[in-house]
């Protein structure tokens, strides 16, 4: 039977991003990459993925397919490895707010911060390996040499190297369905039986999104969608960033529909349906996503409770597609590698009549990687999801994880498939520097593992004079400044303002109301058109671009002095000292 091999990237941040790495280095020591013919990406996943992509379609056009060796991949992920770490040492997220003209432009309607780190992601990542600015979608199509009109679908059998399809996964807010990004189109998937489409039985949402054969036979305003734009719909997490808009591309009748993307693991965080869609019948799932942990005594407040429920709801998600993969393709066809993975399950008793736990305490000890201290594989399966810098102890850490928790699974999977023993001689990765520290862990070792965790506030903790010295200054200031706030907070606000405010804000609304109207209502239009016309207008300035504008000076302090020092902290040269 003919087989095909498909490869999932989670979501979850520069933690999947770098998790991921440490799977692609294992499976190009093993001499599975080439045999790769899908890769479904969601968020973090799919970041690393696009980059993967751009340096696979490299190699793949410029050596014909008996002269690729195993050699070739490694090579090829260790350039991927050490390029993506420089570029996330630069913080994208905090270079997000970097640049003053670029949080002005956040004061207009179809600009947003979501818009601003796709240029990001062309500047610092993918435009370096492609060699231009501008890198569409549709120009990611591989045409490897001696095939002038080359289909995956139908040619990859005569390869050795395959050239897999590239699935960049997003969820649509107007639907809630799947939107994926391909080389040849985009829009929400449709399986067709007998040239009619099948939809799910329970799906009854009233309208379908048809997605157009190529991008060629799109509105011209989207048949040059842009790479970055994909993999910036793709890792869009709600509210922290605005969804991408697609426009123009659909329309009710003579009502224009706006397509507003967002992450795709609110939909799929694994990224499997997409290759259940490519129909492949093997499968690596590379997990870095952020599984639900046990709460002692959870916080019950509205907010905490709707945080936690929505935890809940997502790691059902994922594990129900977990299931369904395993019931129908069977367990010996996956490759199944997770941050959890070999960690000790604790089962605890119920507490007797006495006050005492009714039987003693029990557990499951899965086979473990003996490589990795368990104090060691809980911290990092507690790490960030971020966008922000990480260290090279971070990196580092993240993928011999993966690296060595997939060894395994990756080798059985191999041997499954009955494909060839790989030729590639014995590579020397960098991250297998730190295997001494996640073997036999230091103090200072697990301390910058457990800061590792927090968004903000880690540079602080890894330099305790830093904090003391902010303190200090922080007070001095609140000090110099408190006379100034205690006037401002007893000023008195007379009624007139109060009216006058209720008046604006009224008119503002019911404006569109009084227009309708004769005499003072038609007045009183005239006069609710300047702040019904730019009240939208200024709230995105004020709201939005100004306190940005007015921050550009902190966040370029932060990135010239303190995310250095941060970054210096987490060298593998400061661990050895």
């Amino acid at each position: 039977m003919t087989t095909k091999l498909g490869l999932a990237l989670s979501g979850g941040g520069f933690r999947a991003s770098f998790f991921h790495l440490g799977v692609l280095a294992q499976m190009a020591e093993l001499g599975l990459l080439r045999h790769v013919e899908a890769i479904s990406a969601v968020s973090g996943g799919a970041i690393i993925a696009a980059l993967y992509y751009l340096h696979l379609k490299k190699l793949l056009e410029s050596k014909p397919d008996e002269e690729i060796a195993d050699d070739d991949y490694i090579a090829l992920v260790q350039a991927l490895s050490a390029d993506f770490l420089k570029a996330t040492e630069s913080n994208l997220r905090m270079r997000t707010f970097a640049d003053v003209r670029a949080n002005w432009k956040m004061r207009r309607p179809d600009y947003s911060r979501s818009d601003r780190i796709a240029e990001l992601y062309d500047q610092l990542l993918y435009s370096k390996v492609a060699g231009t600015d501008r890198i569409a979608m549709r120009d990611l199509k591989i045409r490897p040499s001696g095939f002038p009109h080359f289909h995956p679908y139908y040619h990859n059998y005569f390869r050795r190297a395959k050239v897999p399809v590239l699935i960049l996964n997003a969820t649509t807010l107007n639907t809630g369905r799947n939107w994926q990004f391909t080389a040849r189109t985009m829009g929400e998937p449709i399986r067709y039986q007998n040239g009619q489409p099948i939809y799910a039985e329970t799906d009854r949402l009233p309208i379908r999104l048809r997605r157009a054969p190529d991008y060629q036979r799109m509105v011209p305003r989207q048949q040059d969608f842009r790479l970055s734009d994909a993999v910036a719909a793709s890792s869009c997490v709600p509210a922290l960033f605005h969804p991408l808009s697609v426009n123009e591309l659909y329309q009710d009748k003579n009502q224009p529909v706006r397509v507003q993307l967002v992450d795709g693991g609110v939909h799929d965080n694994l990224g499997i349906s997409a290759l259940l869609d490519e129909e492949c019948t093997l499968f690596v799932i590379s997990d870095a996503s952020g599984q639900l942990d046990f709460d002692h005594e959870p916080e019950t407040s509205p907010i905490q409770v709707l945080h936690r429920s929505a935890q809940i709801l997502q790691e059902r998600v994922r594990q129900e597609s977990l299931n369904r993969l395993m019931e129908t393709q069977g367990r010996a066809n996956i490759a199944y590698i997770h941050l959890r993975q070999g960690l000790a399950i604790q089962e605890l008793a119920w507490v007797g009549p006495n006050g005492e736990p009714a039987e003693p305490e029990r557990g499951i000890q899965p086979p473990r990687c003996p490589a990795i201290a368990p104090e060691v594989q809980r911290r990092l399966a507690s790490l960030r999801t971020d966008l922000d810098a990480f260290t090279e102890v971070e990196a580092y850490s993240l993928m011999l994880a993966s690296f060595l928790l997939s060894r395994r699974e990756l080798a059985d999977l191999r041997l499954q498939a009955d494909y060839p023993q790989s030729q590639a001689s014995q590579p020397q990765w960098s991250f297998l520097a730190i295997a001494p520290w996640m073997k036999t862990p230091t103090e200072n070792y697990l301390y910058q593992l457990e800061v590792a965790k927090l968004q903000f506030g880690k540079t602080w903790l890894l330099y305790p004079p830093l904090l003391a010295a902010s303190v200090i200054f922080g007070a001095i200031l609140v000090g110099l400044l408190w006379p100034l706030f205690a006037a401002w907070l007893n000023v008195n606000i007379s009624l007139a303002a109060i009216l006058g405010v209720v008046a604006v804000v009224a008119l503002d609304h019911l404006g569109y109301k009084l227009a309708r109207l004769r005499g003072i209502g038609r007045l009183l239009s005239i006069l609710s058109y300047l702040p019904l016309r730019w009240y939208p207008a200024l709230r995105r300035i004020l709201l939005r671009a100004a306190p940005l504008v007015l921050g550009t000076i902190f966040v370029n302090a932060y990135l010239a002095f303190i995310n250095p020092l941060f970054l210096r902290q987490g060298r593998l040269a400061n661990l050895k000292r």
